[in-house]
């Protein structure tokens, strides 16, 4: 006795990928079904009926129920076309395929004449031809996934180019051809979405809690430290232009990398002192004000009213370098944001002048303790 005593179910592999192994046998049986009836047309559509004892015998391992269901998902996909409501006919089931009836005859009568033209070699593999075009089931099989027809267009040429390359014969291109722009269009759905996530960053960014966590608490950061590094970070992205849907990562890693300087400054002067007209910063300070982008220049500018302003006022302390570094960042900050001012960033310009640098007094500016931790 066969242990295969009934005629065998052939389905596409890609198409069970596709739209679900269970649609794909329930499509195969339908198409069987119409091979082997006489389908009326009608608003230029095939439709066929079959009886759901006829399908049930096709597919015992399945019930009405599972049959209605299947159906139905079939149609929700827009592959089939129920006539009336499957689930109030319990006796038959009437659709017909979602593809004119003009359309039908012809890819029938073209397949046919495939089929008797290559019954010698279709058991044989081939290499891709220069003018291979996918056929319109393809097409249609991936507009059903969501696929655009002019994205699918425009895979062809670079479809066919590397495998001709390749030099690799295979059973069914479009099987293949299917696959690939599968993939390429998962992945430019992705990427789609990725890029609608990201965000430029405004001047009411903050790094979130989780964030301030990480540096702060895990890190061991001074919270003063990571406070004064928000505007800078804030005002040189913003001057890129630049959107992201990591800013807090990008917050991070900047923090981390001016706090190794910072540790490596405040490591080297741990005595408390007065400043001399000799001093000068340490050269790490440079590298810092560097990765904020902020001019040496600049910096080099400030370095004698610095000096004169904290010699005036003899205190004493562990870090010259750490205070003109904050020093510098607050004035930096100052005047960048009279720039963008300057510049049409604010709707408004804004007469009053107070807080930049060349209208106020330099014992004003060294004075202003809005910079200092």
């Amino acid at each position: 006795m066969s242990l295969i005593p009934e005629k065998q179910i052939i389905i596409s592999p890609t198409l069970a990928a596709t739209i679900g192994l269970e649609e794909t046998i329930m499509l195969q049986l339908l198409q069987e079904c119409k091979m082997h009836s006489s389908p009326q047309i009608h608003d230029d559509l095939q439709w066929t009926s079959v009886h759901l004892q006829q399908l049930s015998k096709l597919a015992p391992f399945w019930s009405k129920a599972e049959i209605h269901r299947l159906a139905l998902n079939l149609t929700e996909k827009g592959i089939i076309v129920l006539k009336n409501d499957s689930k109030n006919d319990e006796q038959a089931l009437c659709f017909a395929f979602n593809e004119p009836a003009t359309e039908v005859r012809t890819k029938l009568s073209k397949k046919s004449h495939r089929l008797n033209e290559n019954s010698a070699t279709s058991t044989q593999a081939q290499l891709i031809s220069n003018d291979w075009h996918p056929s319109e089931d393809a097409l249609r099989q991936l507009s059903q996934l969501g696929a655009t027809r002019e994205f699918a267009l425009q895979q062809v040429p670079q479809f066919v180019a590397y495998w001709r390359d390749k030099n690799v014969p295979r059973y069914s291109w479009e099987s293949k051809y299917l696959k690939e722009v599968w993939r390429q269009w998962q992945k430019l759905e992705s990427s789609s979405q990725l890029r609608s996530q990201q965000i430029s960053i405004d001047r009411q960014w903050r790094p979130s809690e989780d964030a301030m966590h990480i540096l702060i608490e895990k890190g061991g950061i001074s919270a003063n430290f990571v406070e004064d590094a928000v505007p800078e970070f804030i005002l040189y992205w913003r001057e890129r232009g630049d959107i992201s849907n990591t800013w807090d990562t990008k917050f991070i890693h900047h923090v981390r990398r001016q706090w190794q300087f910072f540790v490596g400054i405040t490591d080297r002067e741990l005595q408390p002192k007065p400043i001399t007209s000799a001093w000068r910063p340490n050269e790490s300070v440079y590298d810092v004000l560097n990765m904020a982008n902020i001019d040496r220049q600049f910096a080099e500018v400030l370095l004698p009213e610095f000096i004169l302003y904290w010699q005036e006022n003899g205190a004493l302390k562990c870090s010259w370098s750490t205070k003109f570094l904050q020093y510098v960042k607050g004035q930096w900050a100052r005047e960048s944001q009279t720039k963008l001012l300057e510049n049409g960033y604010e709707r408004q310009f804004k007469n009053d002048r107070k807080g930049r640098l060349r209208d106020r007094s330099i014992i004003d500016a060294l004075s202003d303790r809005s910079w200092a931790t």
